[in-house]
């Protein structure tokens, strides 16, 4: 896993660090995250991580497509950047939930009226008490 990795940082342009290597990781991993989030979950691993460098590195992740980040309770969440899906967040519960369904007739849709997509972020607040399998 770290050799792969270490190739997608360099596919990137990016030098490989073991920071970079261990942000990786832990959003690889799933889930939503917090610049502070992965401050503190790194900071065993990695005693010497700054929180500006776990900020910029999110920030160039971000910049370059490996990652995708989003605004909710009022503040921004970091995940690997993968197909289009819709983040629910619980209002119960505060939980982020990814929802996987097929988006494409929105993507169709915009470009159908000239919109270049780069990325198609949707967020949904909703009480989800009564949801299946959550």
């Amino acid at each position: 896993m770290s050799e792969d990795l270490a190739n997608l940082l360099r596919s990137r342009g990016l030098k490989v660090t073991p920071q970079r290597i261990a942000i990786l990781k832990l959003l690889s991993s799933g889930g939503h995250y917090t610049i502070e989030h992965v401050h503190d979950k790194l900071r065993d691993i990695e005693p010497g991580i700054s929180i500006s460098t776990v900020y910029n590195t999110l920030s160039t992740l971000t910049r370059l497509g490996v990652l995708r980040s989003f605004e909710a309770n009022g503040k921004t969440w970091y995940e690997i950047a993968k197909h289009p899906h819709l983040n629910v967040i619980c209002e119960n519960t505060g939980q982020i939930i990814d929802i996987d369904v097929d988006l494409t007739w929105i993507m169709d849709e915009l470009m159908r009226r000239g919109i270049k997509v780069k990325d198609l972020n949707i967020i949904v607040n909703g009480d989800c008490s009564k949801m299946e399998g959550k």
